[in-house]
C-alpha cells in the first residue's frame, strides 16, 4: 500500500485574513497566530505586508530576533513596478530586508488584469514575473513563493499566456507556482481541469492552490485540486477575508485527513476546537456555531427519535471516522420542546453535567424523576427558554425539578442606579466621537446588593459597586459581598454577553433572552435568562453562573475525596 501523500499547508490568516471586514490584527495578534501555526508545525505562514504598513514590518523585526522553529516565515508583496528595475524597487528593497526565509511575489495571469490593472503590456508582465523572482533569489531570499492571481479566470481566456507566466516564474526559480482563485467563482470541475493541465505542464514544481469561498465551493475546489496533483494549499483560520473569506483551515485540515492525505500529526488535530475558539476571540469575532468539525453545533443532536437512536449506536447519525474528540470538539444532546427521555438521559450522563455519581445513578434508573426532568424544561422552554447553548442552567433547572437543589446565594434586596450623560437641544458636541471615548471606561453605574447565605440566617451582607453597566455592578456588588464565603467565585470570568429576542414572544410584551458564557480557568459553560426585562433577564444568567460553579465545584470535590 503507498503512503498518504503529504499536503503542505500555508496559513495566510496575518496577511489576506487581515483584510476580512471587521478584523483588524494587531502585531500581539499576528504574533500570537504565527506561534500556533508553529506550534502545529505547518509548512509556511505568511506574516503579512512589510512595506505596507507599520503592524507588519513590526511582526518582522520581532521573528528576527526570536524565529519560528517549523514553520517557514512568509514575507508577501508584488512584482517589481513597471518600467522599474528589480534593484531600484522599494516593494523588493522591503521584502529582502523583512528577513524571512521565504518571500511570496503575487503577479498578473491574464492580459485582461496586466492591460487593465497594471496598465503595461503582456510582455513586461512577464519580465516583472521573472525579474523579481531572479532578483530576490540572487539577493539572499532562501525561496520564492510565486502566487498567481486570477489563474483559473487567466487559462479559461488564454491557457497558453496563463501558463507563460507560470513558465516566467518557475524558470526564474520558484519551485513553488500558487494557482489562486482570487474571485472566488471556479467549480471543482473546472479547478480539477485546470490543475491536470498545469500539472502536465510543470511536473518538477510543486503546485499550490489559494481559494477564495465567494461561491461556497472552496472546500471542495481543494479536493478538486489536490486529486489532480496539487501538494500545497493556502488557507486562514476561521475563513476571515476579504469578501465572503477565503476557504477555512479547520475545515480543510479534517477534510483533507479524512480523504487520506497526511496534514498534520493526528495527536494535533484534538486541539483544533480550542484552536478556532481562541483564534476567533484573537479576531475578534464570532464563529459560526454551525462550522463543520470545530463548531459547537457539529456534534449537537436534538431531535428525540435521533438521541434514542444513537443510544444503541453512535454511526446512527454520526460518522465513525469523524467523532467530536478527534477534532478537539464534543458531543452535545440539546434539551428542547422536542426533547424526549432519551435526551434527558444522555445530559445526565454526560462526564462533564455537574451531578454527583451516585444522584446521576437514581436518576437514569427512575423514570419518574426522568419525567419531572423533562416537564419541567418543557414548561420553561414554552415561556421562551432555550437551552441550545445554556446547559448549566439547564442542569440547575434539572436539579430543582426533582427537588435535588438548593441555591447557596439568597439575593434579598437590590438597586440599580445610571447616570447618563445628557445635551440639551442644539449643544451635541461636534466630535461625538471624542466625547465617547473620553467616556469609555468611566463607571457610570452604581449597583446596591443585600444578600445573605443559605444556611446562615443570621448574617446579610450588604454591598456597593459601580461598573459601565447594570450587569457588571450588580455582579461585581454580589462578588464584594460574598468573596470571603465563596473565594472560588473570583475565578470566573464572563467572556460573552449576548441579547436577543426570546421565541414566543408576544407583541408589546415580548421577550429577550440573554446568553453569557463563562471560564473559570478549567471549564466553559453557558448560562439563559429570559424576562421581558433584559436587565432581569442578564441577572438571572449572573445569579445561575455564580450558583453553578459552586454546584460544579462541590461535586469535583467530591469526586476527589471518593
Amino acid at each position: 500500500m503507498s503512503e498518504a501523500p503529504t499536503i503542505e499547508l500555508c496559513d495566510v490568516t496575518c496577511r489576506d485574513g487581515d483584510q476580512s471586514r471587521g478584523v483588524n490584527l494587531s502585531t500581539q495578534d499576528k504574533l500570537l497566530v504565527l506561534r500556533k501555526d508553529d506550534c502545529f508545525g505547518l509548512a509556511y505562514a505568511e506574516g503579512g505586508f512589510p512595506r505596507s504598513n507599520p503592524t507588519d514590518q513590526a511582526v518582522f523585526e520581532q521573528l528576527k530576533n526570536d524565529p519560528l522553529h517549523s514553520t517557514a516565515l512568509v514575507a508577501f508583496g508584488m512584482t517589481r513596478r513597471k518600467g522599474i528595475p528589480a534593484e531600484q524597487d522599494l516593494g523588493m528593497q522591503a521584502l529582502l530586508a523583512s528577513g524571512a526565509p521565504a518571500i511570496a511575489v503575487v503577479g498578473k495571469s491574464s492580459r485582461f488584469q496586466v492591460e487593465t490593472a497594471l496598465k503595461t503590456t503582456p510582455k513586461e508582465n512577464l519580465a516583472m514575473i521573472r525579474d523579481s523572482v531572479a532578483y530576490l533569489l540572487a539577493n539572499g531570499a532562501k525561496e520564492v513563493l510565486y502566487d498567481a492571481e486570477h489563474f483559473f479566470d487567466a487559462f479559461g481566456a488564454d491557457p497558453d499566456y496563463a501558463l507563460d507566466t507560470l513558465r516566467a516564474a518557475h524558470e526564474a526559480g520558484a519551485r513553488r507556482l500558487i494557482l489562486c482563485d482570487t474571485i472566488g467563482h471556479a467549480t471543482p470541475d473546472r479547478v480539477g481541469r485546470t490543475v491536470s493541465a498545469v500539472h502536465a505542464a510543470f511536473q518538477e514544481a510543486i503546485l499550490g492552490f489559494h481559494p477564495h469561498e465567494d461561491r461556497g465551493l472552496a472546500v471542495a475546489n481543494v479536493l478538486a485540486a489536490v486529486r489532480e496533483g496539487v501538494r500545497h494549499v493556502q488557507g486562514t483560520w476561521n475563513g476571515i477575508g476579504e469578501r465572503c473569506g477565503n476557504v477555512d483551515l479547520f475545515k480543510v485540515i479534517p477534510n483533507l485527513t479524512l480523504e487520506g492525505y497526511h496534514v498534520l500529526p493526528e495527536e494535533q488535530m484534538k486541539h483544533l476546537t480550542t484552536f478556532s475558539e481562541d483564534a476567533a476571540r484573537r479576531m475578534k469575532i464570532r464563529r459560526h456555531p454551525g462550522q463543520a468539525f470545530v463548531g459547537e453545533n457539529a456534534y449537537a443532536h436534538k431531535g428525540g427519535m435521533h438521541v434514542s437512536a444513537m443510544e444503541r449506536d453512535l454511526a446512527t447519525y454520526e460518522s465513525r471516522e469523524s467523532p467530536p474528540e478527534r477534532w478537539g470538539n464534543e458531543r452535545i444532546i440539546v434539551g428542547s420542546k422536542q426533547s424526549g427521555l432519551a435526551n434527558v438521559r444522555h445530559l445526565v450522563a454526560k462526564p462533564s453535567c455537574a451531578i454527583t455519581p451516585t444522584l446521576k445513578q437514581q436518576i437514569l434508573g427512575e423514570r419518574s424523576l426522568q419525567e419531572k426532568i423533562l416537564r419541567a424544561q418543557k414548561k420553561r422552554e414554552a415561556r421562551g427558554y432555550t437551552f441550545d447553548r445554556g446547559e448549566a442552567s439547564l442542569t440547575l433547572l434539572m436539579l430543582r425539578a426533582i427537588g435535588a437543589f438548593t441555591p447557596k446565594i439568597r439575593i434579598i434586596e437590590s438597586e440599580i442606579h445610571s447616570t447618563l450623560s445628557v445635551h440639551a437641544a442644539g449643544e451635541i458636541p461636534e466630535d461625538v466621537e471624542q466625547v465617547r471615548e473620553e467616556a469609555d471606561g468611566i463607571k457610570n453605574t452604581r449597583a446596591i446588593v443585600l444578600v445573605g447565605v443559605n444556611g446562615d440566617a443570621e448574617t446579610e451582607y450588604h454591598e456597593v459597586a459601580k461598573d459601565d453597566g447594570p450587569i457588571g455592578a450588580l455582579s461585581e456588588a454580589v462578588l464584594k459581598a460574598l468573596e470571603h464565603r465563596f473565594p472560588q467565585l473570583r475565578q470566573l470570568k464572563l467572556v460573552d454577553y449576548i441579547v436577543e429576542k426570546a421565541p414566543n414572544d408576544e407583541g408589546t410584551h415580548s421577550k429577550v433572552q440573554v446568553t453569557v458564557e463563562w471560564e473559570d480557568g478549567e471549564d466553559r459553560f453557558y448560562t439563559v435568562g429570559v424576562s421581558g426585562n433584559s436587565i432581569e433577564a442578564g441577572w438571572q444568567c449572573v445569579i445561575d453562573g455564580y450558583e453553578y460553579k459552586l454546584l460544579k465545584d462541590d461535586v469535583l470535590a467530591s469526586a476527589r475525596a471518593a
